[in-house]
């Protein structure tokens, strides 16, 4: 998953820890701009040949490309040391299920939402061979009234993730699929208006996101587990 330009630079302006540039980078860029000044520098004008003309004129150009090169390059510098850190730092510290509210509304929004569409679980399970490294569980409670759709590959942070589509009435509702041997009962949370219910067995993570209404989403994790430990 990946943020837009507007929303990258709120985040930044949110969260981004600011700095001020250490006395050495500083007194560096001011020496820079002061070789390039000198380099420009020229004798008092008197008169001159077309080709003298020619050669302080293209003199002056050289200088100001090498005033232009000087400043850029200590700016890319002080980039790489200061803004940087200060993006990969927000990246690996954005919440989980904030990733995964923006990949279910872009899912949502421009797709794929279901790459196989099957209400079948005998359908989409195998579908997913080949695909990831895993099996993941699949279960159908269309009698319950949580009907499976489909499902599809998502990446999450670099990885390739079995997610289940299922439908509550006009909701969808994405369960977020993958190995841990990690055990914990549903925990559920809002990301941006969304419900997140977040669980593990000791076999597999799991992570339901929807705008289903809290409770529904919370009897959907219990149906699961329920279904889970008699298979």
């Amino acid at each position: 998953m990946s943020l837009d330009d507007q929303e990258l630079s709120a985040q930044i302006r949110r969260h981004a820890t600011r700095y001020t540039a250490p006395e050495g980078l500083r007194a560096g860029i001011r020496a820079q701009v002061a070789l390039a000044d000198a380099g420009r520098a020229t004798p008092a004008a008197r008169p001159q040949s077309a080709r003298r003309r020619w050669f302080d004129f293209s003199a002056g150009i050289a200088a100001l490309n090498w005033r232009t090169a000087s400043v850029s390059f200590v700016f890319g510098l002080a980039c790489a040391v200061f803004v940087v850190p200060v993006v990969q730092r927000l990246n690996l510290h954005q919440p989980l299920d904030a990733e995964l509210v923006a990949d279910h509304v872009r899912a949502l929004g421009t797709g794929p939402l279901i790459q196989v569409a099957s209400s079948d679980r005998h359908t989409v399970k195998p579908w997913f061979q080949g695909r990831i490294d895993y099996a993941p569980p699949v279960f159908d409670f269309v009698a319950e009234g949580f009907p499976l759709r489909g499902g599809r590959i998502e990446h999450v942070r670099g990885n390739a993730v079995a997610t289940l589509a299922y439908a509550r009435d006009l909701h969808t509702i994405d369960l977020y699929v993958w190995p841990s041997e990690a055990r914990m009962a549903p925990l559920r949370n809002i990301s941006r208006g969304f419900n997140v219910v977040h669980w593990a067995d000791g076999a597999m993570e799991y992570w339901a996101v929807s705008d289903v209404e809290g409770a529904e989403l919370e009897r959907f994790a219990q149906l699961w587990q329920a279904r889970a430990v008699t298979q």
